[in-house]
């Protein structure tokens, strides 16, 4: 059965595989109840949240590419549905329930992305550098991290590199996402700044938060890099291990 899947699978328009997924998802969702306990764009725009302070922040350089473009575009588009998005106690952020489907009817345009380990140009690329702003944000915050995929191939090198090797996080719409819960007792809200050439994310909150501390340890083997990602917790004696990524190497 798998295998005749597969066979027809590329046969099947991409809209029609995408909208499968992205529907298996809302199922999915719906049957394990998270559905619920997913944050809204209706739960943005609280006035009370405007006073609250930055705790933690990632600021990032947005590189240069042919695409830079229809990269700042796009993070621009995804940005304002996700302005000050107000993540409440045990409620879960989703990337694309947020964002929703980046299509041309919805104003993204082309950008770059990183598929299947090679490069190409797609509607709504250049997403995923803020997905991986998010994660590190998300980190670094003591969040619990509920889904995040790692990019199958590195492609960049320590002077190309605007983010940590094990700090990325990619997400396709249907079939990858980036999902975290507040995992702590108060709510926070996430503000972002899109600027010339730097993307800005801040987690701020209405008590003082302490930043954890993230560490990325790389072990070099003959055809890829294996990163464990460790998580230091003011007050912890021992760090958490997060989970460990592995990148094939170009």
């Amino acid at each position: 059965m798998r295998r005749w899947i597969d066979a027809i699978r590329p046969l099947v328009p991409v809209p029609a595989r995408v909208w499968v997924a992205s529907t298996r998802s809302t199922l999915r969702d719906l049957r394990t109840g998270v559905r619920w306990r997913l944050v809204t764009r209706s739960e943005q725009d609280r006035p009370e949240t405007q006073a609250w302070p930055a705790y933690v922040t990632v600021s990032q350089p947005l590189g240069h590419s042919a695409h830079l473009k229809g990269k700042k575009h796009n993070l621009a588009l995804a940005l304002r549905e996700l302005r000050d998005v107000h993540v409440g106690p045990e409620e879960i952020f989703s990337f694309w329930h947020l964002v929703g489907q980046p299509s041309k009817r919805r104003g993204f345009v082309y950008g770059r992305n990183l598929v299947g380990g090679q490069l190409e140009v797609s509607i709504g690329g250049g997403l995923c550098q803020l997905s991986g702003l998010l994660y590190l944000l998300a980190l670094r915050s003591g969040l619990r991290v509920l889904e995040r995929h790692a990019h199958s191939v590195d492609l960049y090198t320590e002077q190309t590199r605007f983010a940590p090797l094990g700090s990325d996080a990619t997400v396709a719409y249907g079939y990858k996402d980036l999902r975290f819960r507040n995992s702590l007792p108060h709510p926070i809200v996430l503000r972002f700044e899109l600027g010339e050439d730097r993307l800005t994310g801040s987690v701020c909150a209405p008590v003082p938060m302490e930043p954890c501390t993230v560490e990325f340890a790389i072990e070099e083997e003959a055809d890829s890099r294996q990163v464990t990602t460790w998580l230091h917790r003011s007050g912890d004696t021992a760090p958490d291990r997060i989970g460990v990524s592995r990148y094939a190497k170009p």
